[in-house]
């Protein structure tokens, strides 16, 4: 089967069902099969044929899944293309992964002399003079279950992304692995649809006869109004917005008691922040991990994180989980490592990227390049990031643990902690702070905060104020910016003292 064979059955079952609502609109599924399979043939008719690489820049919408779907039914395979992203930046994205065409929402003021694609806008394809075919079979091709139809990007938080190409089997298997507790009361609001899990989270509530609710904009203010209004069972959030929501809760208890379930997305949770997403929204908070490359391999319940703290449950059925050390050894429980996976069925390989291929696809496993342990019973704790690991005058150490400890500040909404070498080449750590907006300016005088919460030697030695973190869509810091934006403040202050 495919995912299009997936998509007919799933849709073809009570057509008059809603299937989405967006501002405050709700789309019956019969209108939402239609919008793809007029969208399908408007993209044939543009020329896209199987095979072809298809960028996509589209909001938060019905119209973005079902672009997805249409592109998918040609055979073609679609590529998330961040609307953030700047100009430089997805023009390069588009040029390795070799995509022949972009679609956007409208064509841009000015465009480079040397583009190697072909912008489609939207307008072009809801032409009226494109009859809507009556379903998706206007057309003799009809993609395999091994054909490509999603590349799905990594976070990038340390580098350029790399692709995983998914063939329409495994991309419905992904879906079948996500829809845990899905189904016809479903009403969800996924994560940002560029994002794999977020695509592919929406997939599954639909394929369910389930409602995904768009959210057309990120306040946190708007989304905790369409949760009560909408009866939203299924809520994904990053762990970095989670204090952001609670703090327009009045109180404490049950804030949204249609709430089954609210997945902490594309980070750690740390156990503050668990305790006060339980004391202010759900108690019914969910911590998957797992990673682009293979999907879902673990997923913390409340229960879990309630008698383990700080750990993402246990492997799910099928997955085999091990820490090994910098020689591949295998290390015993408890027992801090790399952790590698092994799920059937999981790619192998980066999409046209043989050399990452060889450092994260080796002896049948892949390694995450995440540092955790694994408990004698079975529970994962991730650490951090094998990159991010920073390395002061001997002492070992990630930047969440000094991270976590901040954001308990009374005056700190989030931090980042990272380390940089100066001209002299004494490497220095900073430590970058958002202050709360409601608690006034934030004292600077950190040292005893640190002496009493026994930094030692891993105490920063600059704390820089922050308007906000560079962030990437799916909430994680992007934490190869941080250098550059330490050095471009640097300028800033300079500046403003040349000009007093």
């Amino acid at each position: 089967m495919n995912l299009i064979d997936k998509f007919e059955a799933a849709f073809a079952q009570d057509p008059a069902a809603p299937c989405c609502i967006v501002d405050n609109k709700v789309m019956r599924r019969i209108d939402f099969y239609r919008s793809v399979c007029k969208l399908a043939k408007a993209l044939h008719a543009q020329g896209i044929q199987p095979g072809d690489v298809v960028g996509l820049t589209l909001p938060q919408a019905p119209v973005h899944l079902a672009m997805i779907v249409a592109i998918a039914r040609l055979g073609a395979i679609s590529l998330p293309v961040f609307p953030k992203s700047p100009g430089g930046v997805k023009r390069a994205l588009l040029a390795k992964y070799g995509a022949k065409y972009l679609i956007l929402p409208k064509a841009p003021e000015k465009l480079p002399d040397d583009l190697t694609f072909k912008l489609i806008t939207m307008d072009q394809l809801v032409d009226p003079a494109v009859e809507t075919p009556k379903n998706l079979r206007f057309m003799d091709y009809w993609p395999a279950p091994e054909d490509l139809g999603r590349l799905s990007l990594t976070s990038g938080t340390t580098g350029t992304p790399c692709a995983i190409a998914y063939t329409h089997a495994h991309w419905l298997t992904r879906i079948e692995n996500t829809s845990m507790g899905y189904d016809d009361q479903t009403r969800l609001i996924p994560g940002d649809l560029h994002l794999t899990m977020g695509n592919i989270s929406s997939l599954a509530a639909m394929f369910k006869g389930g409602v995904v609710v768009f959210q057309l904009d990120q306040d946190l203010a708007n989304m905790a109004k369409l949760i009560a209004l909408h009866g939203v069972t299924h809520a994904m959030l990053t762990p970095a917005s989670l204090p952001k929501l609670a703090s327009f809760m009045p109180g404490d208890g049950n804030a949204f008691p249609s709430l089954k379930q609210l997945r902490a997305v594309g980070g750690s949770l740390a156990d503050p922040v668990f305790k006060l997403t339980r004391q202010k929204i759900t108690p019914h908070i969910y911590l998957p991990y797992g990673s682009s490359e293979v999907g879902l391999i673990t997923m913390a319940t409340p229960e879990m994180q309630m008698s383990h703290p700080n750990h993402t449950g246990k492997p799910r059925k099928g997955v085999t989980m091990e820490v090994v050390d910098e020689n591949d050894q295998v290390l015993p429980a408890g027992q801090s490592g790399e952790l590698r996976v092994k799920i059937a069925g999981m790619p192998t390989s980066y999409y046209k990227d043989e050399e990452r291929t060889r450092e994260k696809f080796k002896h049948g496993w892949y390694y995450t390049s995440d540092i955790g342990t694994i408990t004698p019973d079975g529970f994962v704790k991730v650490e951090g990031r094998l990159d991010d690991r920073i390395n002061l005058g001997g002492i070992k150490f990630f930047p969440e643990e000094l991270e976590n400890v901040f954001n308990t500040h009374p005056l700190i909404a989030e931090s980042a902690v990272v380390s940089k070498t100066d001209a002299n080449g004494v490497k220095r750590l900073f430590a970058l702070l958002v202050p709360k907006p409601s608690e006034g300016p934030l004292d600077l005088k950190l040292g005893e905060f640190c002496k009493e919460k026994k930094f030692g030697g891993k105490t920063p030695g600059t704390f820089i104020v922050i308007q906000s973190l560079p962030r990437n869509p799916a909430g994680k810091i992007l934490r190869k910016d941080l250098p550059g934006l330490i050095d471009k403040m640097a300028k800033q202050q300079a500046k403003a003292k040349e000009l007093h």
